[in-house]
C-alpha cells in the first residue's frame, strides 16, 4: 500500500516494491476498511487478496513492521496482526495518540 503519513526510507528498495504494488489499480479505502461490519470484513478480505498476489507484498509488510504502521492493510497484514508480531518482539504499535 502507498498512501501513508509517515515518510518512507530513502532507498531504491522502497521505490521499486511501491511502484509495482498490486494496491496501485485498487481504491485505496479498499486498504483501510473500519469496524468489524460485515462490510468492512469483505473489504479486508478484498485487500488481503490482492496482497497476496502482488510481487511487492513482503517488503511492503516488512516496511509496515519497520515503521509500526498503525492503520490498514499492509502485505496483507492487518493491524492486529502487525500488532502481535511487533508485541512477539517487544515492540508496541504505534496508536493515534503517540507523538513523534
Amino acid at each position: 500500500m502507498i498512501r501513508n503519513s509517515h515518510a518512507a526510507p530513502d532507498t531504491a528498495v522502497v521505490a521499486d516494491w511501491r511502484q509495482s504494488g498490486a494496491c496501485r489499480a485498487e481504491d485505496p479505502e479498499d486498504f483501510f476498511p473500519v469496524g468489524a461490519t460485515p462490510a468492512a470484513k469483505a473489504t479486508e478480505r478484498h485487500a488481503k487478496a490482492v496482497c497476496f498476489r502482488c510481487p511487492s507484498s513482503l517488503e511492503c509488510g516488512q516496511w509496515a513492521l519497520q515503521t509500526r504502521q498503525p492503520f490498514g492493510i499492509w502485505g496483507g497484514m492487518t493491524e492486529a496482526e502487525r500488532a502481535k508480531i511487533l508485541r512477539r518482539r517487544g515492540i508496541r504499535l504505534k496508536t493515534g495518540s503517540d507523538t513523534a
